[in-house]
């Protein structure tokens, strides 16, 4: 384990490495990085043996070599942990991979019972609360290089960009409640100025909230759009990518791939030689894992919606990895928008047996959609056929969470049955 403790704004470290060195988990195995401007004299105190003091920018922090902790944990210098606090995390990190863990502070655990799920992780959606990615928060080294990566060389010092790099990358956030510290106080985290929030903006791609305008579109785009040419001319195919441009609230950014030296090719060069948002190529382009979205749409769709907000919207709100709309014609060859985080978390194997309770029913893996309606007809006339899909998606709701009720039974049932403490409480009942 790789800990790194930020002393910034005067904190003390010495009372939290002394913390550090009380802990279950080994001593030899812990290494400690104080980052900051923080005297050699704290080294003198009680601490781990492996600690070293770095100044707050180094890239120390979380690079290393091969030998390197895989895991790294951060804390601010100002918290107080438990003695188990390391073990703890560490034992999450070898139940379940890619994980990323936050300890929950006490203010915000007030109420709960650790007893409750005790050997259990629980997992979050975004956004957790304030300072959850910055204190008590563990991850893979590996996970935090691939965001590093993706995201230009260093790691972002916003938490919101931070997390949408990690979801990108697969990561499952996660809490213990077994897990949890005492913050310090902290310090300039009276909300973001003006210049954090644009770099957010920028950097995390959302649905805008007023369909009709258009723009100021983000850094990263919300989707890349493909669209297939196979089976159609290039004056069909320059209408359907028209139609994505005109109505297009999103931002996408459009590849047509098309026959290398074809006269389509030639024709579809010439036809958007102008537009920056069109990329004509042999190929798809390479995955980009800060997109968050990736649409394929056929060649010949005469589209009367903002497809690609359509399709975003209806997987935010399923929770769906895949969202598919039926066309006239064949239900197989209409648009497929795909979450590009699904297959990095499919990359990690997370078991179903792993000790990860979800909060809810589990998202449905594909999401089907009426596409004639809801992408090929203007909003005027989709009123009573969309009314009937809410209808079915909420029946398709409660029958998940009828199915996840009936789950929780039958495994109450054998803690009664197949237990030893259970036949005896039923013999005592009788």
């Amino acid at each position: 384990m790789h800990v790194v403790v930020r002393a910034e704004h005067g904190s003390d470290p010495a009372p939290l490495l002394a913390s550090l060195a009380a802990q279950t988990y080994p001593s030899p195995l812990t290494e400690v990085t104080v980052a900051g401007d923080v005297d050699t004299a704290v080294l003198e105190g009680e601490r781990p043996d492996r600690t070293r003091v770095v100044p707050a920018d180094s890239e120390a922090l979380w690079r290393g070599g091969p030998a390197a902790p895989p895991v790294v944990l951060w804390v601010d210098a100002g918290d107080r942990v438990p003695p188990g606090f390391v073990e703890a995390h560490l034992r999450a990190h070898h139940a379940v991979e890619g994980l990323v863990l936050c300890s929950t502070p006490e203010a915000v655990a007030e109420g709960e019972d650790p007893e409750d799920g005790r050997g259990l992780l629980h997992a979050r959606t975004a956004p957790l609360w304030e300072g959850a990615l910055r204190s008590g928060v563990s991850a893979p080294r590996s996970l935090l290089e691939a965001c590093a990566v993706a995201a230009g060389g260093a790691l972002p010092a916003e938490e919101e960009i931070l997390l949408h790099l990690l979801l990108q990358h697969g990561a499952l956030p996660v809490t213990d409640p077994e897990v949890r510290h005492r913050p310090g106080a902290r310090h300039g985290a009276g909300g973001q100025d003006a210049l954090a929030r644009a770099r957010v903006a920028h950097w995390v791609p959302a649905v805008p909230e007023l369909p009709g305008r258009s723009g100021p579109y983000s850094r990263v785009p919300l989707a890349d759009v493909v669209v297939e040419t196979a089976a159609a001319d290039s004056a069909t195919v320059a209408d359907t990518v028209d139609r994505l441009l005109g109505l297009d609230t999103t931002g996408a950014r459009i590849t047509v791939v098309a026959v290398p030296g074809s006269q389509d090719e030639d024709e579809l060069r010439a036809h958007f030689r102008a537009d920056p948002r069109v990329r004509i190529g042999p190929d798809e382009p390479a995955p980009d894992p800060l997109v968050p979205f990736v649409l394929r749409v056929p060649g010949a769709l005469e589209a009367q919606t903002d497809v690609v907000r359509v399709l975003v919207e209806e997987a935010e709100r399923s929770g769906a990895d895949v969202v598919r709309a039926t066309v006239p014609g064949s239900d197989l060859a209409g648009p497929r928008l795909e979450r590009t985080a699904a297959h990095a978390r499919a990359a990690f194997g997370r078991a179903e047996g792993a000790p990860v309770v979800h909060p809810g029913p589990l998202p449905p893996r594909v999401r089907w959609i009426d596409g004639e309606t809801r992408l090929l007809s203007p909003h005027s006339v989709v009123g009573r056929r969309a009314k009937k899909w809410a209808r079915l998606n909420e029946q398709e709701e409660e029958a998940a969470r009828m199915r996840e009720w009936e789950q929780r039974l039958r495994r109450r049932l054998d803690l009664l049955t197949r237990t030893r403490a259970g036949r005896f409480l039923c013999r005592v009942l009788g």
